[in-house]
Protein backbone atom coordinates (compact mmCIF):
# COMPACT_ATOMS: atom_id res chain seq x y z
CA UNK A 1 0.00 0.00 0.00
CA UNK A 2 2.56 2.35 0.76
CA UNK A 3 4.49 1.67 -2.43
CA UNK A 4 1.06 2.55 -4.11
CA UNK A 5 1.34 6.00 -1.78
CA UNK A 6 4.73 6.57 -3.06
CA UNK A 7 3.28 5.48 -6.79
CA UNK A 8 0.98 8.31 -6.50
CA UNK A 9 2.84 10.97 -4.90
CA UNK A 10 5.34 10.73 -7.69
CA UNK A 11 2.81 11.46 -10.34
CA UNK A 12 1.57 14.17 -8.12
CA UNK A 13 4.57 15.72 -7.90
CA UNK A 14 5.32 15.83 -11.69
CA UNK A 15 2.06 16.91 -12.63
CA UNK A 16 3.02 19.90 -10.33
CA UNK A 17 5.89 20.49 -11.94
CA UNK A 18 4.91 20.33 -15.42
CA UNK A 19 2.03 22.72 -14.37
CA UNK A 20 4.59 25.10 -13.24
CA UNK A 21 6.56 24.87 -16.02
CA UNK A 22 4.21 25.45 -18.44
CA UNK A 23 3.09 28.96 -16.38
CA UNK A 24 6.49 30.39 -16.14
CA UNK A 25 8.44 31.93 -18.50
CA UNK A 26 9.43 30.53 -22.01
CA UNK A 27 12.44 29.87 -23.47
CA UNK A 28 13.07 31.15 -27.10
CA UNK A 29 12.21 28.55 -29.62
CA UNK A 30 15.87 27.67 -31.57
CA UNK A 31 16.44 29.90 -34.91
CA UNK A 32 15.41 27.17 -37.39
CA UNK A 33 18.60 26.15 -39.82
CA UNK A 34 17.51 26.01 -43.53
CA UNK A 35 18.68 23.07 -44.54
CA UNK A 36 21.96 22.96 -47.03
CA UNK A 37 21.15 23.76 -50.44
CA UNK A 38 17.57 25.45 -49.47
CA UNK A 39 17.22 28.70 -51.13
CA UNK A 40 13.97 29.16 -51.04
CA UNK A 41 13.83 31.27 -48.18
CA UNK A 42 12.68 35.09 -48.79
CA UNK A 43 14.55 37.74 -48.58
CA UNK A 44 14.06 40.71 -46.14
CA UNK A 45 11.51 43.17 -47.78
CA UNK A 46 12.71 46.66 -47.46
CA UNK A 47 9.30 49.11 -46.34
CA UNK A 48 9.71 51.87 -48.63
CA UNK A 49 7.07 55.30 -48.10
CA UNK A 50 6.51 56.06 -51.99
CA UNK A 51 6.60 59.35 -51.42
CA UNK A 52 6.98 60.26 -54.95
CA UNK A 53 4.90 57.85 -56.72
CA UNK A 54 2.44 56.69 -54.22
CA UNK A 55 1.10 53.87 -57.04
CA UNK A 56 4.27 51.96 -57.14
CA UNK A 57 2.82 50.64 -53.46
CA UNK A 58 0.69 48.52 -55.56
CA UNK A 59 3.55 46.89 -57.37
CA UNK A 60 6.02 46.27 -54.07
CA UNK A 61 5.73 42.44 -54.70
CA UNK A 62 7.83 43.22 -57.95
CA UNK A 63 10.48 45.00 -56.00
CA UNK A 64 13.92 43.77 -56.69
CA UNK A 65 15.94 43.91 -52.99
CA UNK A 66 19.29 43.16 -54.29
CA UNK A 67 21.83 45.36 -56.12
CA UNK A 68 21.02 46.67 -58.87
CA UNK A 69 23.31 48.08 -61.59
CA UNK A 70 22.05 50.99 -64.38
CA UNK A 71 23.55 52.64 -67.27
CA UNK A 72 22.25 56.58 -67.53
CA UNK A 73 23.26 56.14 -71.15
CA UNK A 74 22.58 59.27 -72.67
CA UNK A 75 23.35 61.77 -76.08
CA UNK A 76 26.42 63.46 -75.81
CA UNK A 77 28.11 63.68 -71.96
CA UNK A 78 29.66 67.01 -73.11
CA UNK A 79 26.18 68.62 -72.65
CA UNK A 80 26.48 69.62 -69.02
CA UNK A 81 22.99 69.04 -67.71
CA UNK A 82 23.76 65.07 -67.83
CA UNK A 83 27.12 65.16 -65.62
CA UNK A 84 25.50 67.44 -62.93
CA UNK A 85 22.44 64.79 -62.92
CA UNK A 86 24.41 61.74 -62.78
CA UNK A 87 26.50 63.42 -59.25
CA UNK A 88 23.69 64.37 -57.76
CA UNK A 89 21.45 60.98 -58.32
CA UNK A 90 24.90 58.78 -57.78
CA UNK A 91 24.60 59.23 -54.01
CA UNK A 92 21.00 59.23 -53.81
CA UNK A 93 20.71 56.22 -55.45
CA UNK A 94 23.72 54.42 -53.91
CA UNK A 95 22.36 54.79 -50.38
CA UNK A 96 19.24 52.42 -51.97
CA UNK A 97 21.91 50.07 -53.65
CA UNK A 98 21.34 51.11 -57.04
CA UNK A 99 24.70 51.66 -58.83
CA UNK A 100 24.48 54.15 -61.65
CA UNK A 101 27.23 54.64 -64.34
CA UNK A 102 26.98 57.59 -66.94
CA UNK A 103 28.27 57.16 -70.87
CA UNK A 104 27.70 58.57 -73.60
CA UNK A 105 28.18 57.24 -77.59
CA UNK A 106 31.93 57.89 -79.13
CA UNK A 107 30.39 60.14 -81.65
CA UNK A 108 26.90 62.24 -81.51
CA UNK A 109 24.98 60.08 -83.96
CA UNK A 110 22.19 57.85 -83.92
CA UNK A 111 24.52 54.64 -85.33
CA UNK A 112 27.20 55.43 -82.76
CA UNK A 113 24.53 55.38 -79.73
CA UNK A 114 22.60 52.50 -80.78
CA UNK A 115 25.98 50.68 -81.23
CA UNK A 116 27.06 51.45 -77.41
CA UNK A 117 23.53 50.68 -76.18
CA UNK A 118 23.86 47.46 -78.17
CA UNK A 119 27.40 46.60 -76.73
CA UNK A 120 26.12 47.63 -73.07
CA UNK A 121 23.72 45.16 -73.29
CA UNK A 122 25.69 42.85 -74.85
CA UNK A 123 28.06 43.40 -71.55
CA UNK A 124 25.83 41.79 -69.11
CA UNK A 125 26.11 44.45 -66.94
CA UNK A 126 23.63 46.26 -66.62
CA UNK A 127 20.16 45.24 -64.98
CA UNK A 128 18.57 48.58 -66.91
CA UNK A 129 18.95 51.13 -69.21
CA UNK A 130 18.27 54.74 -67.98
CA UNK A 131 17.88 56.19 -71.76
CA UNK A 132 18.17 60.01 -73.05
CA UNK A 133 18.15 59.52 -76.80
CA UNK A 134 19.16 61.14 -79.85
CA UNK A 135 16.13 60.86 -81.56
CA UNK A 136 13.60 58.57 -80.09
CA UNK A 137 12.18 57.42 -82.97
CA UNK A 138 15.51 55.53 -83.63
CA UNK A 139 15.15 53.50 -80.79
CA UNK A 140 11.83 52.57 -81.41
CA UNK A 141 12.31 49.57 -83.90
CA UNK A 142 15.02 48.68 -81.11
CA UNK A 143 12.49 47.84 -77.98
CA UNK A 144 10.86 44.93 -78.28
CA UNK A 145 13.88 42.65 -79.99
CA UNK A 146 16.20 44.18 -77.47
CA UNK A 147 13.88 42.88 -74.96
CA UNK A 148 13.17 39.47 -76.37
CA UNK A 149 17.36 38.96 -76.27
CA UNK A 150 17.97 40.54 -73.08
CA UNK A 151 15.06 41.08 -70.67
CA UNK A 152 17.14 44.42 -69.68
CA UNK A 153 14.08 47.23 -69.21
CA UNK A 154 14.56 50.58 -71.16
CA UNK A 155 13.15 53.77 -69.33
CA UNK A 156 13.21 56.53 -71.28
CA UNK A 157 14.04 59.77 -68.97
CA UNK A 158 12.76 63.06 -70.08
CA UNK A 159 11.19 61.63 -73.10
CA UNK A 160 6.80 61.29 -73.63
CA UNK A 161 5.18 57.95 -74.36
CA UNK A 162 4.54 59.69 -77.48
CA UNK A 163 8.02 59.66 -78.74
CA UNK A 164 7.89 55.83 -78.31
CA UNK A 165 11.52 55.69 -77.30
CA UNK A 166 11.06 53.23 -73.82
CA UNK A 167 9.59 50.30 -72.23
CA UNK A 168 8.91 52.81 -69.70
CA UNK A 169 8.60 56.34 -69.62
CA UNK A 170 9.46 59.28 -66.87
CA UNK A 171 8.69 62.21 -69.12
CA UNK A 172 8.13 65.48 -68.98
CA UNK A 173 6.36 68.63 -70.07
CA UNK A 174 8.58 71.51 -71.97
CA UNK A 175 6.10 73.62 -72.15
CA UNK A 176 5.72 73.49 -68.04
CA UNK A 177 8.88 74.01 -68.03
CA UNK A 178 8.59 77.25 -70.01
CA UNK A 179 5.60 78.23 -67.61
CA UNK A 180 7.76 77.99 -64.52
CA UNK A 181 10.14 80.31 -65.90
CA UNK A 182 7.45 82.39 -67.10
CA UNK A 183 5.89 83.06 -63.74
CA UNK A 184 9.57 83.44 -62.47
CA UNK A 185 9.82 86.31 -64.98
CA UNK A 186 6.28 87.79 -63.33
CA UNK A 187 7.74 87.56 -59.76
CA UNK A 188 10.89 89.37 -60.28
CA UNK A 189 8.78 91.88 -61.89
CA UNK A 190 6.57 92.15 -58.94
CA UNK A 191 9.91 92.05 -56.48
CA UNK A 192 10.74 95.49 -58.18
CA UNK A 193 7.33 96.62 -58.75
CA UNK A 194 8.62 100.19 -58.05
CA UNK A 195 10.42 100.27 -61.19
CA UNK A 196 8.07 98.86 -63.46
CA UNK A 197 4.94 99.99 -62.06
CA UNK A 198 6.40 103.50 -63.82
CA UNK A 199 6.26 101.95 -67.43
CA UNK A 200 3.66 101.80 -69.85
CA UNK A 201 4.30 98.31 -70.63
CA UNK A 202 7.45 96.11 -70.18
CA UNK A 203 9.22 95.36 -73.37
CA UNK A 204 10.63 91.77 -73.85
CA UNK A 205 12.30 89.99 -76.50
CA UNK A 206 12.80 86.24 -77.13
CA UNK A 207 15.83 84.33 -78.72
CA UNK A 208 14.89 80.93 -80.29
CA UNK A 209 15.34 78.07 -82.42
CA UNK A 210 11.54 77.34 -84.22
CA UNK A 211 13.13 73.76 -85.71
CA UNK A 212 14.28 72.92 -81.97
CA UNK A 213 10.74 71.31 -81.22
CA UNK A 214 10.37 70.41 -77.90
CA UNK A 215 13.18 72.63 -76.42
CA UNK A 216 11.26 75.44 -78.21
CA UNK A 217 7.95 74.53 -76.47
CA UNK A 218 10.01 75.97 -73.40
CA UNK A 219 9.82 78.95 -75.06
CA UNK A 220 6.20 79.05 -75.94
CA UNK A 221 5.41 78.21 -72.24
CA UNK A 222 7.13 81.21 -70.73
CA UNK A 223 5.61 84.00 -73.62
CA UNK A 224 1.89 82.66 -72.48
CA UNK A 225 2.85 83.60 -69.14
CA UNK A 226 3.98 86.84 -69.82
CA UNK A 227 1.42 87.92 -72.27
CA UNK A 228 -1.48 86.39 -70.21
CA UNK A 229 -0.20 89.26 -67.32
CA UNK A 230 -1.21 91.72 -69.65
CA UNK A 231 2.30 94.09 -68.49
CA UNK A 232 4.30 92.86 -71.02
CA UNK A 233 4.75 93.35 -74.74
CA UNK A 234 6.62 91.38 -76.89
CA UNK A 235 8.90 93.70 -79.06
CA UNK A 236 10.93 91.04 -81.43
CA UNK A 237 11.80 86.99 -81.90
CA UNK A 238 15.21 86.13 -83.24
CA UNK A 239 16.16 82.88 -84.39
CA UNK A 240 19.10 82.60 -81.94
CA UNK A 241 20.53 79.89 -80.59
CA UNK A 242 24.46 79.42 -79.40
CA UNK A 243 26.47 81.94 -77.77
CA UNK A 244 28.16 83.26 -80.37
CA UNK A 245 24.96 84.06 -82.50
CA UNK A 246 23.23 84.92 -79.14
CA UNK A 247 26.00 87.73 -78.35
CA UNK A 248 25.22 89.04 -82.30
CA UNK A 249 21.59 88.97 -81.96
CA UNK A 250 21.86 91.23 -78.25
CA UNK A 251 24.34 93.61 -79.86
CA UNK A 252 21.13 93.85 -82.73
CA UNK A 253 18.70 94.00 -79.88
CA UNK A 254 20.42 96.83 -78.08
CA UNK A 255 20.84 98.98 -80.92
CA UNK A 256 17.27 99.08 -82.02
CA UNK A 257 15.42 98.32 -78.82
CA UNK A 258 17.49 99.73 -75.49
CA UNK A 259 14.48 99.75 -73.55
CA UNK A 260 14.03 96.34 -73.43
CA UNK A 261 13.48 94.86 -69.91
CA UNK A 262 13.34 91.16 -70.62
CA UNK A 263 15.30 88.50 -72.73
CA UNK A 264 13.65 84.78 -72.91
CA UNK A 265 16.51 82.15 -74.14
CA UNK A 266 15.78 78.76 -75.11
CA UNK A 267 19.06 77.08 -73.28
CA UNK A 268 21.68 78.60 -71.25
CA UNK A 269 24.69 78.55 -73.73
CA UNK A 270 22.18 81.42 -75.13
CA UNK A 271 22.45 83.34 -71.96
CA UNK A 272 26.00 83.18 -72.08
CA UNK A 273 26.52 85.06 -75.12
CA UNK A 274 23.86 87.47 -74.18
CA UNK A 275 25.76 88.47 -71.06
CA UNK A 276 28.81 89.06 -73.19
CA UNK A 277 26.95 91.62 -75.32
CA UNK A 278 25.47 93.60 -71.82
CA UNK A 279 28.26 93.90 -70.00
CA UNK A 280 30.36 94.84 -72.43
CA UNK A 281 30.04 98.44 -71.94
CA UNK A 282 29.28 99.48 -75.86
CA UNK A 283 25.48 99.18 -75.85
CA UNK A 284 22.76 101.38 -73.40
CA UNK A 285 20.17 99.38 -71.53
CA UNK A 286 17.83 99.12 -68.48
CA UNK A 287 19.51 99.01 -65.17
CA UNK A 288 16.91 95.98 -64.67
CA UNK A 289 17.16 94.26 -67.79
CA UNK A 290 16.51 90.43 -66.86
CA UNK A 291 18.09 87.27 -68.69
CA UNK A 292 16.66 84.24 -68.55
CA UNK A 293 17.74 80.81 -69.01
CA UNK A 294 17.04 76.71 -69.06
CA UNK A 295 18.98 73.87 -67.46
CA UNK A 296 20.78 75.94 -64.46
CA UNK A 297 24.37 74.50 -66.17
CA UNK A 298 27.24 75.71 -63.74
CA UNK A 299 28.78 78.92 -65.72
CA UNK A 300 24.80 80.41 -65.64
CA UNK A 301 24.42 79.50 -61.68
CA UNK A 302 28.21 80.66 -61.05
CA UNK A 303 27.41 83.99 -62.91
CA UNK A 304 23.99 84.60 -60.78
CA UNK A 305 26.01 83.96 -57.80
CA UNK A 306 29.15 86.54 -58.84
CA UNK A 307 26.65 89.09 -59.06
CA UNK A 308 23.84 88.56 -56.65
CA UNK A 309 20.50 89.77 -56.82
CA UNK A 310 21.03 92.94 -58.62
CA UNK A 311 22.75 91.42 -61.75
CA UNK A 312 21.31 90.94 -65.41
CA UNK A 313 21.16 86.98 -65.19
CA UNK A 314 18.10 86.26 -63.14
CA UNK A 315 16.76 82.72 -63.26
CA UNK A 316 17.13 79.17 -65.00
CA UNK A 317 14.82 76.66 -64.84
CA UNK A 318 15.41 72.86 -65.22
CA UNK A 319 14.45 69.79 -63.56
CA UNK A 320 15.52 69.60 -59.91
CA UNK A 321 17.94 66.74 -60.07
CA UNK A 322 17.72 65.95 -56.38
CA UNK A 323 13.74 65.27 -56.63
CA UNK A 324 14.08 63.26 -59.98
CA UNK A 325 16.70 61.28 -58.05
CA UNK A 326 14.12 60.44 -55.21
CA UNK A 327 11.50 59.26 -58.16
CA UNK A 328 14.33 56.95 -59.78
CA UNK A 329 15.02 55.26 -56.47
CA UNK A 330 11.34 54.36 -56.00
CA UNK A 331 10.90 53.53 -59.72
CA UNK A 332 13.88 51.99 -60.45
CA UNK A 333 13.75 48.54 -58.32
CA UNK A 334 9.78 47.91 -59.00
CA UNK A 335 10.89 47.53 -63.14
CA UNK A 336 13.86 45.82 -62.40
CA UNK A 337 12.43 43.53 -60.49
CA UNK A 338 9.69 42.43 -62.86
CA UNK A 339 12.26 42.06 -65.96
CA UNK A 340 13.84 39.36 -63.25
CA UNK A 341 10.71 37.86 -63.67
CA UNK A 342 10.36 38.29 -67.64
CA UNK A 343 7.83 40.80 -67.09
CA UNK A 344 7.53 44.44 -68.46
CA UNK A 345 4.58 45.78 -65.89
CA UNK A 346 1.24 46.95 -67.61
CA UNK A 347 0.58 50.16 -65.45
CA UNK A 348 -3.30 51.39 -65.24
CA UNK A 349 -3.76 54.35 -67.80
CA UNK A 350 -3.50 56.96 -64.93
CA UNK A 351 -0.38 55.34 -63.77
CA UNK A 352 1.05 55.35 -67.00
CA UNK A 353 0.05 59.08 -67.68
CA UNK A 354 1.31 60.20 -64.36
CA UNK A 355 4.81 58.53 -65.35
CA UNK A 356 4.38 60.11 -68.93
CA UNK A 357 5.01 63.62 -67.41
CA UNK A 358 6.27 63.35 -63.98
CA UNK A 359 9.51 65.28 -64.62
CA UNK A 360 7.49 68.62 -65.28
CA UNK A 361 6.30 68.16 -61.85
CA UNK A 362 9.71 69.01 -60.45
CA UNK A 363 10.80 72.24 -62.05
CA UNK A 364 12.32 75.21 -60.30
CA UNK A 365 13.61 77.88 -61.09
CA UNK A 366 17.16 79.03 -59.93
CA UNK A 367 17.68 82.59 -58.95
CA UNK A 368 20.11 84.42 -57.54
CA UNK A 369 18.70 84.61 -54.20
CA UNK A 370 18.43 79.87 -54.09
CA UNK A 371 21.50 79.65 -56.46
CA UNK A 372 23.18 78.18 -53.25
CA UNK A 373 20.82 75.67 -52.97
CA UNK A 374 21.48 74.22 -56.17
CA UNK A 375 24.97 75.40 -56.76
CA UNK A 376 28.85 75.31 -55.53
CA UNK A 377 31.22 76.28 -57.29
CA UNK A 378 32.76 72.81 -56.29
CA UNK A 379 30.28 71.14 -59.47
Amino acid sequence: MKYLKKILASVLALTMLFALTACGPKEPAPAQTPEAGNTDTPAPVTEVNYEMIPFLKDYADYRYEEEINVLYLVCTTSAEYFPNSYAVWEPILNEKNINIELLGPPTYSDESLIATLESSLASGKYDLILLYPITPAAITPLLEPLWEQYHVPIVAFAFSPETGCGHYYMGTSYYNAGTVLGNSVVEYVNKNAAYFDTLDTIPYAVYKNSAGGEQYARIKGAMDVLDADGRFTLIDEYEANGEAVCLTATETLLTSHPDVEVILTQIDNDVTGTYQAVTSGTYTCSDYLSIWGFDATGVVCNQMMLDGVDGYVQGSSYINHTEAGKALAEFLPIVTGAAKKGELIEFKQDEFDFLGSILANYYTTVTPENVSEHYTPSN
